[in-house]
């Protein structure tokens, strides 16, 4: 590995995003009148910009030969802040208005999600990840019954602490979280910002994470930093394995990403029923592992009775790991918008798209 001087000063730079970077929600805040307000602002937002678009005949799935023909109540799908959620509900998009629904796209954080669709103010989100949720699914599905479970999307994700595989090849110790606890360890993570401490790299603000609450709980002498948003996580991990630069950072699988980088998941405490509980509590006590999750789809009490044709595919809408990672990439790696990489996966793959609408 080259000599290091651990300056990551491209992390720092901001990727542009086209989401709601809800600050009120961030970190798997818990504080459900902030969400409320928060998911009706955007909500609303979304709304009015549809009301324009129909005024000027810019409704979403009108064509230049006429509106498509009405398959229902138009519905609205949540996307929130990564690429996943982002190519899901684009893919469903796309489908749903070939099939005669219009659709609108609203970007919302994933906590204020769960007021708008128990308000239906949403119709549906495409991507929940569980170990993040445990206590929205308790108040909006079992309890209130204003949100559904539309059942599973398709993969098993698991969130973790990674850094490039270099790394850990230098520092075998760092297989699992106990050689963090040395701070000549952590150190290599150092950055100018975080002094002796090393660096924690988040994505999003506003993602559901305990890593605060790992690193406080466990006495670990490393500083959580937000990048900002999954494409300034991706562009600062880019850049420490081209420099060859430590790293250590919060990411997922199912991504692309590990289909171009060598990337190496540090072993956390296993998930204990206390840590269950703490997430469940939002008490501030998590100290464990990010469990498996398998990821499902929600959707407002409402939308069966609104639109049963919608709710229909939207219930047998599923995407195996290597399909999502497939039109993830096309977007986060080949550069297209989400509407094209999804018309140009949902035209390749038409088997696929008829037993969602059979």
């Amino acid at each position: 590995m080259k000599s290091r001087t651990r300056s990551l000063v491209g992390r720092r730079v901001l990727a542009t995003a086209a989401v709601l970077v809800l600050t009120a929600a961030a970190c798997g805040g818990n504080d459900d009148d902030d969400a409320d307000s928060v998911a009706s602002t955007a909500v609303s937002a979304a709304t009015t910009a549809a009301t324009t678009a129909a005024t000027t005949g810019a409704t979403t799935g009108a064509t230049d030969g006429g509106d498509a023909p009405a398959a229902g109540e138009g519905i609205s799908l949540a996307v929130n802040p990564w690429t996943g959620s982002a190519v899901n509900a684009h893919v469903a998009k796309v489908v749903l208005e070939a099939e005669g629904t219009p659709v609108e796209l609203v970007d919302i954080d994933e906590n204020a999600t769960w007021p708008g669709l128990a308000a239906g103010d949403l119709d549906a989100v495409l991507e929940v990840w569980p170990s993040g949720h445990v206590d929205d699914y308790e108040t909006y599905i079992t309890g209130e019954g204003t949100v559904i479970d539309l059942g599973e999307l398709g993969p098993v994700a698991k969130i973790g602490w990674y850094v490039p595989s270099y790394v850990m090849e230098e520092y075998p110790q760092l297989a699992t979280w106990e050689g963090l606890m040395d701070p000549e360890v952590a150190g290599i993570f150092a950055t100018a910002e975080t002094g002796d401490n090393g660096q924690f790299l988040m994505g999003d603000p506003s993602y559901v994470s305990y890593d605060e609450q790992i690193i406080a709980n466990l006495g670990l002498p490393l500083q959580f930093v937000v990048a900002g948003s999954e494409a300034a996580e991706i562009t600062a991990v880019q850049q420490a394995v081209e420099a060859e630069e430590p790293l250590l950072f919060y990411f997922w699988q199912p991504h692309w990403l590990h289909s171009q980088l060598d990337l190496s998941e540090i072993a956390l405490p296993e998930v204990t029923e206390e840590c269950n509980a703490s997430a469940a509590a939002g008490d501030g006590a998590y100290a464990c592992d990010y469990p498996p999750d398998v990821l499902y789809k929600a959707a407002s009490a409402g939308l069966e009775e609104k639109n049963p044709a919608a709710f229909a595919v939207l219930q047998k809408f599923q995407l195996t790991i290597e399909q999502q990672n497939e039109i993830a990439a096309l977007v986060d790696s080949d550069g297209m918008t989400p509407t094209e990489a999804a018309q140009t996966w949902v035209d390749a793959n038409p088997d696929i798209v008829a037993a969602w609408t059979a």
